[in-house]
């Protein structure tokens, strides 16, 4: 489905939404209508493209691919958390290629007409700067959502409250700050292109000084949040490690009280079945002969804890 929308004095946002690719038919308006090419299309229908800025000098056109998330941030497939958009600009026209999952960027270029000042509207790189740093907010929010969750578990693990809920609780996170940061890094890649290209000699991306400005100002916002996410991945790593570790020490633990278990049980089994054998034993014919091998399971059993306890001292 394809809509114009008039952001501002010659600023026209032209919405494609498709519901799951982009059909035939709008496929075909927006080569016989707007001049798009069928790369420029290819390149925006594709649900797993790489972000990346693309310039077709013969069509005079700018392609901007960037990772946003999806709106449904509970969905259970962690790789469909993370989903491309993409913007293109032609003629003053700002053309945005998105699905369901992501059909509200829209509504934060919208949102810019109120956040941007009269002069910086005239300028259709400012809605797009404007609409990068929601996005960049949008996964500053998720990263401080993922420390809450990652704060919980830690919180268990400290507690010796964890369970195998809280190995896949943190098993899950591990995945999506790896989406998360090849996300944004392929998101900063596209903000360096777009700064370097914009301070050269490219006449057609000539920028104003307040555009400039705001587009070196979301350069440095999402370079804050790589670091955030990086920062995050790498607790997280190491908090894996820590309950990996931990689990291991409680299995050896575990084995460790087995193997003691099992041997001061053996001793009492020997020591009956010595003087349960038909043969001439010490003491095997007295009347108190069963509180002599009491006693001599007794003194096995303590001398072998006394071992165990020395050996483990060492």
């Amino acid at each position: 489905m394809i809509n114009e929308i008039i952001l501002n004095q010659g600023v026209k946002l032209v919405d494609v939404h498709s519901t799951n690719d982009l059909n035939d038919t709008d496929r075909a308006i927006l080569i016989e209508k707007y001049a798009l090419t069928n790369e420029i299309l290819d390149y925006a229908d594709d649900e797993n493209e790489r972000a990346r800025f693309e310039y077709d000098e013969i069509t005079d056109t700018y392609l901007i691919v960037y990772n946003v998330q999806n709106e449904n941030n509970k969905i259970a497939d962690i790789s469909q958390r993370v989903l491309p958009i993409s913007f293109a600009i032609k003629d003053q026209q700002l053309f945005l290629f998105t699905n369901d999952a992501t059909h509200y960027l829209k509504d934060y270029l919208l949102a810019a007409k109120d956040h941007l000042k009269p002069e910086a509207k005239k300028e259709i790189w400012e809605f797009i700067f404007n609409t990068l740093d929601q996005i960049s907010s949008d996964y500053s929010d998720q990263i401080s959502e993922t420390d809450v969750q990652r704060n919980h578990i830690q919180a268990l693990i400290k507690k010796h409250h964890s369970s195998e809920r809280q190995i896949l609780d943190l098993a899950d996170l591990e995945d999506l700050t790896t989406y998360l940061n090849t996300a944004i890094n392929g998101n900063l890649t596209v903000i360096k292109q777009l700064e370097l290209i914009s301070t050269g000699n490219v006449k057609s991306l000539h920028l104003n000084k307040a555009a400039r400005e705001h587009l070196h100002d979301s350069l440095i916002e999402i370079e804050q949040i790589k670091n955030q996410v990086d920062l995050t991945s790498d607790i997280i790593d190491r908090i894996s490690n820590t309950y990996n570790n931990i689990l291991n020490n409680r299995t050896n633990t575990t084995m460790k009280v087995l193997t003691i278990y099992t041997i001061v049980l053996s001793i009492p089994t020997i020591v009956s079945g010595f003087y349960g054998m038909n043969m001439k034993l010490p003491v095997a014919d007295q009347g108190w002969s069963w509180i002599f091998s009491l006693i001599v399971t007794i003194v096995i059993i303590l001398v072998i804890l006394w071992d165990l306890h020395r050996r483990d001292s060492l």
